[in-house]
């Protein structure tokens, strides 16, 4: 009999322990489902390069507004010292098709040998880089200042002067045919990183004239 009454009481104590542990499951998925869930990440815009466009082979930059690791063909590459949320990484690639991503944004473009021979497909528009002395950088057109611990941050575009200091203005007048004053600002008609189209223009000229003028 004594035998008994101790099965019995292991048995009733091992009944008592698993509702226990049941019970504290049940507490603990009930408080899991009530904590606040982590916040998504910020979404990022990659303002350079493009998406599905052919760049030529040579270095360029990658330029993201947002937060975010920075990943060519699934490598990691560090950024350079600039202030939040600009960031910048200058990156050299060999022809092929290359894809690049920051946190949850992904683009694919080719890099080419030259116009007429690339990877990926042939609608994609060849995208021409606007030139720049390389040591000058984003200080070429950009109003740059720097902090303290030398983290650099875009405040601005540099006026008309800064454009003259790589094109003349004589060559401005033969080509426009139009007075300068209403085109002072050369960005409302020019893509100041690039562009598909000619003469780095932001859309086809009887576009860009129509803001302007009636037709």
């Amino acid at each position: 009999m004594k035998w008994r009454a101790e099965w019995g009481l292991r048995w009733v104590g091992a009944i008592a322990a698993a509702a226990i542990a049941s019970a504290s499951c049940v507490g603990v998925l009930w408080c899991d489902e009530r904590l606040p869930s982590p916040s998504p990440p910020a979404d990022v815009k990659i303002i350079f390069p493009p998406p599905n466009a052919v760049l030529l082979v040579g270095t360029f930059y990658v330029i993201v507004k947002g937060e975010g690791e920075l990943f060519v063909d699934g490598q990691r590459q560090p950024w350079e010292p600039f202030a939040p949320p600009l960031r910048v990484a200058k990156v050299g690639l060999y022809p092929g098709l290359h894809e690049i991503r920051v946190g949850r944004r992904t683009i694919s473009f080719s890099v080419a040998l030259n116009e007429e021979e690339f990877e990926g497909p042939r609608n994609w528009p060849l995208y021409r880089l606007h030139t720049i002395s390389a040591h000058q950088q984003c200080e070429a057109c950009h109003v740059v200042s720097r902090s303290a611990g030398g983290l650099a941050s875009i405040e601005g575009l540099k006026g008309p002067s800064a454009c003259f200091a790589c094109h003349r203005r004589t060559d401005f007048e033969a080509r426009h045919s139009h007075p300068f004053p209403p085109l002072e600002h050369c960005q409302n008609c020019h893509a100041l990183h690039g562009s598909p189209r000619k003469s780095l223009l932001k859309a086809e000229p009887k576009t860009l004239c129509a803001e302007c003028h009636d037709t």
